[in-house]
């Protein structure tokens, strides 16, 4: 597999059509993954992949019309010694790996042992996310894990962080440096054996890394989602991740150095900055950004504004709006 983090995204609307599913599976090769594709779209197949190494992990995401992927015994010869953990994000989904077979709904997972023959299938069209990881890495945390293939991933707070964690690399807009990356990779290592069940030896480990950077990306997500509410406060953040204010409280200063007000507040002014400059919001009332960012009062706004950006909300306007008549 690649060591770098460069993202990867190629999709079948850009491949000839004649030579479309060909094509295809020769670029899936390239990531030892090689298979057969039949199409069930009735001649308007459409498949989408985004994929990020991240040292001795991978993340990938598929959407595809409905579509058959087959590995036969004979494409497992150059196969890595890997498992891959599967989260269904738009199904159904039926997998058959390690003689089992089962259909998933969005929301559940599965681990795939990727060095035996496999069969995914989603006859509605599908969006899988998945991590690719070395099974001795994975054997490390994780007590035969060969066991658990084929076989539906029991849900859990575990899960519910990988998905937000995955869903969370989604939006990068560049890959990670090199060593961002491997950090990445350890989390996403420790998520997936969080999830499917860690030996007790490595139970601490796998809490005290990966699960509570999970959480630190979690907290921040929901700052991200909701920081324009007026009544967003740190009592939110806790109620909808299940933990209590003084642990978000310790995550945010242990993991970034900054309270969850300076948080809040980072992300209102930024918006506003955002909101001031740009040339569609310019009949809006410096007021009324202040309050569609979150702010309860206006001269509060104008005083954290200046503090942060070391000019007034009207000044950055007035600049905004000369460098365009320019």
């Amino acid at each position: 597999m690649p060591t770098s983090s460069h993202l990867l995204r190629w999709s079948t609307e850009m491949l000839p059509e004649r030579a479309r599913f060909s094509t295809f599976r020769e670029e899936f090769a390239r990531l030892n993954l090689a298979l057969d594709v039949i199409d069930h779209s009735g001649g308007r197949p459409r498949i989408d992949v985004t994929y990020l190494p991240l040292g001795a992990v991978g993340v990938c995401g598929v959407v595809a019309t409905p579509v058959e992927f087959i590995r036969h015994k004979h494409h497992l010869k150059d196969s890595c010694d890997q498992f891959g953990l599967n989260i269904v994000e738009t199904g159904p989904v039926q997998f058959a790996n390690a003689g089992q077979e089962h259909v998933y709904d969005a929301g559940s997972a599965c681990l795939i042992d990727r060095g035996r023959p496999l069969r995914v299938f989603g006859p509605s069209g599908a969006r899988v996310r998945y991590v690719t990881v070395q099974a001795a890495a994975l054997k490390s945390l994780v007590a035969q894990p060969e066991d658990l293939s084929g076989r539906p991933v029991r849900p859990g707070p575990a899960l519910r962080l990988l998905g937000c964690y995955l869903r969370s690399l989604a939006t990068l807009k560049e890959p990670p440096s090199s060593e961002l990356a491997s950090t990445i990779g350890v989390h996403l290592l420790d998520l997936v054996a969080a999830t499917l069940g860690t030996t007790d030896e490595a139970a601490n480990i796998v809490t005290d890394r990966g699960v509570k950077a999970a959480r630190l990306q979690a907290i921040l997500a929901v700052v991200a989602r909701r920081f324009n509410d007026p009544n967003f406060d740190l009592d939110n953040v806790a109620g909808v991740l299940g933990m209590s204010r003084r642990y978000v409280q310790k995550l945010l200063d242990e993991g970034t150095g900054k309270s969850f007000t300076e948080h809040l507040s980072e992300r209102r002014l930024e918006r506003a900055f955002a909101m001031l400059t740009d040339p569609h919001h310019r009949r809006l009332a410096i007021i009324d950004i202040a309050f569609g960012v979150g702010f309860g009062d206006v001269s509060h706004f104008n005083r954290m504004f200046r503090r942060y950006f070391g000019e007034t909300p009207s000044g950055v306007r007035a600049a905004a709006t000369m460098g365009e008549q320019k």
